[in-house]
């Protein structure tokens, strides 16, 4: 009875999704700008239930529930991560006034410091793009044969993909949107009744429960930042805090109609995401509570095995809505950039697949699908997982900095920001081997993107203040019209 439940949860959940994606098209998407960035006419409310799909990924539910048991150290990172980067980019977007008409974060980087830039960001999103997708379908084949024995979890999560594929290919932004805001209504909502039948079935109320962990020596407040390791904990917050700046995030402005309007998407998302954030750990202490004496690594099979056949098909059907959400942007996002933001910044390919782009678009993601699919079923978990952590390192130091600085307004020359995105490159390495073992953590991000920044500045200020040659070129605004002073001395003869 339960495998039935699951299995017809899941098609109504999927036939639901497709007719979707036929609502979405409605407005024909014709060429590749209406295909990366819609129309920009999404509702605020739109664009906030998509940052909310794309940011929350498959295993959320799962490990808030495994790590209930080992205190406040995880519920303080959930809550920091779901709250703070979004904050963060809401002020960013409200600074973006002269990108919003950009396509991607890497064109943004690239209109600023050049194509070297642009090449390097984009490069950087389509890694984060294959690993964080490989590992959502894995999750997604997991939970099929968790919940759905009575099917081959391989022809299922081939079945999700290819729907995945269809919308996210034919409809581009648009469709992704509509079944964005589809998911996140759904994995709300079966949420909030989660927590609520999970807190009937521990037969305690919400005082006992408050009791109960307040007996816990792990959930006291000294275990969120302990005494002795202020300083690591400190840089793992900070770590955690930078890492979710990601491109994928950033492709939320471009859709946007103007920067207030993203500038309020962000910050409702900071706000709902919080308090979606709070249920699922609500969930996960609920669970602990119910099942108390039991170690991390086995309360989500315990878990499992004492759920209704309901509750197995509410829990299924999350974590499906959550990893599909996730799938379906970040492949259109690096299908973006693999057919738009990469051509663009090599000279040989920049005119001759300019008209192209709209087709190799739907192409790439197709490929990209295929790809992730082959990683997820013939690489091991361990390994995906040290690829996604090399990326956060690597990615912050590099990227972060510039386009922060970008944003804020800051214009330099290509060569002054290649230095620096090297210097933080190569500061990462320095402190993987030297500083590491000092300081007692690998998580150097933000200092390593701050010696990116101060690199960066230095070289510019330097260059400003050394003696102007004929060989010295001048330092331009790279969003400046270059026929400006054209333009001034035609105005001054009229």
């Amino acid at each position: 009875m339960a495998l039935d439940i699951s299995l017809l949860l899941l098609v109504i959940f999927l036939l639901f999704t497709l007719i979707m994606f036929f609502c979405s098209l409605k407005k024909k998407v014709t060429n590749f700008r209406e295909h990366a960035v819609g129309h920009r006419q999404f509702s605020t409310a739109a664009v906030v239930a998509t940052i909310i799909a794309v940011y929350c990924p498959g295993g959320l539910l799962r490990a808030s529930i495994t790590e209930a048991p080992t205190g406040g150290w995880p519920i303080a990172h959930r809550i920091i991560i779901a709250l703070f980067p979004l904050l963060i980019l809401s002020w960013l977007a409200g600074r973006m006034s002269k990108f919003i008409y950009n396509l991607s974060m890497p064109e943004t980087m690239g209109n600023v410091y050049g194509s070297y830039a642009r090449f390097v960001t984009a490069l950087f999103e389509v890694c984060n793009a294959i690993i964080i997708v490989s590992l959502q379908i894995r999750m997604i084949s997991e939970a099929t044969s968790l919940f759905i024995t009575s099917v081959s979890p391989l022809a299922i999560t081939i079945l999700i993909t290819i729907v995945l594929i269809v919308y996210a290919m034919f409809g581009g932004v648009r469709a992704i949107t509509f079944t964005d805001v589809w998911q996140c209504i759904i994995f709300s909502t079966l949420i909030i009744i989660l927590a609520g039948v999970i807190l009937k079935k521990t037969g305690k109320s919400p005082l006992e429960i408050i009791h109960f962990l307040q007996t816990q020596n792990q959930f006291q407040l000294h275990h969120i930042m302990p005494s002795h390791q202020k300083v690591p904990n400190t840089l793992r917050y900070l770590s955690t805090l930078f890492i979710a700046l990601s491109p994928y995030l950033v492709q939320n402005v471009y859709v946007c109609h103007s920067p207030a309007q993203a500038r309020k998407a962000f910050l409702y998302a900071s706000i709902f995401s919080s308090i979606l954030i709070g249920c699922i750990i609500l969930v996960g202490l609920f669970v602990f509570a119910w099942l108390p004496h039991l170690p991390s690594h086995n309360i989500w099979p315990q878990f499992l095995a004492h759920a209704s056949p309901l509750v197995k098909g509410m829990v299924c059907i999350i974590i499906l809505s959550f990893a599909m959400s996730t799938v379906d942007s970040r492949l259109h996002v690096a299908s973006i950039m693999l057919a738009y933001d990469i051509p663009k910044s090599i000279r040989l390919l920049k005119k001759r697949l300019h008209a192209y782009q709209f087709r190799m678009a739907r192409i790439i993601l197709l490929a990209l699908a295929l790809l992730t699919m082959v990683l997820a079923f013939n690489c091991s978990l361990r390994t995906l997982l040290q690829g996604l952590i090399w990326y956060g390192r690597l990615y912050v130091p590099t990227i972060l900095a510039p386009f922060i600085l970008a944003v804020l307004g800051f214009r330099t020359t290509s060569s002054a920001a290649a230095i620096g995105m090297t210097t933080g490159l190569l500061a990462v390495f320095v402190w993987q081997k030297w500083l590491a073992p000092i300081v007692g953590t690998n998580s150097g991000h933000v200092p390593c993107m701050l010696m990116n920044g101060l690199a960066m500045l230095t070289t510019h200020y330097l260059r400003a203040t050394m003696p102007k040659g004929p060989a010295t070129k001048k330092i331009l605004d790279p969003l400046k019209p270059k026929s400006q002073p054209h333009a001034v001395k035609t105005n001054r003869q009229n």
